[in-house]
């Protein structure tokens, strides 16, 4: 019998962390307003698709693996503009997503 994944309670919770250890790989940060962008670009994503705690518990995998793609893209973006900076700006986000067209298909952010 199939094993019933854990319920996250707090998806958007659950994809900031990922987000946060992704760029912490790359020795990177997020600004004040990257970071409160982001969140919002989460929580926006989540409710749009209308993810509910059943299907974000068996998708987490998917949904971890599209944070840590957009925040590598990000890092990628802010290295190509400035190399010695450490921290993600918020033009990044809305870069990578529309400008370089990594959006749609990463569920659930867009």
């Amino acid at each position: 019998m199939a094993e019933t994944p854990p319920i996250i309670q707090y998806p958007s919770g659950y994809m900031w962390g990922a987000a946060v250890r992704a760029a912490a790989r790359h020795r990177f940060k997020f600004s004040i307003r990257c970071e409160s962008g982001f969140k919002a670009l989460l929580k926006s994503g989540l409710e749009t698709h209308k993810v509910g705690l059943y299907e974000f518990a068996e998708r987490k995998a998917e949904a971890q693996g599209n944070v840590e793609k957009l925040v590598r893209a990000m890092i990628n973006a802010q290295l190509t503009k400035d190399p010695a900076v450490d921290i993600l700006d918020e033009w990044t986000i809305f870069h990578v997503l529309y400008d370089e067209k990594l959006c749609p298909g990463l569920w659930p952010i867009c």
